[in-house]
């Protein structure tokens, strides 16, 4: 059983794991993500509850983009209709600490022969390599 901070109150480790899942599933995919978001800050306190180890910058970048193509269309045939795909198009901003990447930023790391891309997470894969992060 873990405790939430909050209350005192135990909660079962599934729980905590269906809990974390309804938060991470409520993102609005708003366009700029960061850890003032009252959102990310729940799943990062589930996430802490849980004992898991903090996302490493990498992989909240990754989540970030994820989270904000999760209402784009795939297959993605271009760059244009990337950056389309984004809900504040290019002005779409990841951030995290002090890094801040928009979208118009990361389409640059990509290729023509990137595409087509099959789904969100491929997107992601490829920025977050190619961005050395």
């Amino acid at each position: 059983m873990q405790t939430w901070k909050y209350t005192g109150k135990d909660v079962s480790k599934e729980k905590a794991q269906e809990s974390l899942a309804a938060v991470k599933g409520a993102c609005f995919g708003c366009g700029t993500h960061s850890a003032d978001c009252p959102i990310a800050g729940a799943a990062g306190a589930i996430s802490e509850m849980l004992g898991c180890e903090t996302l490493s910058v990498k992989e909240q970048i990754h989540a970030q983009i994820t989270g904000a193509l999760k209402g784009a269309k795939f297959p993605v045939k271009t760059p244009k209709d990337l950056i389309a795909a984004f809900p504040n198009g290019a002005d779409t901003t990841c951030q995290v600490g002090d890094l801040k990447m928009t979208a118009g930023e990361a389409g640059k790391l990509l290729k023509a022969s990137d595409f087509p891309f099959k789904n969100a997470k491929a997107v992601a894969d490829v920025i977050v390599d190619r961005a050395g992060l």
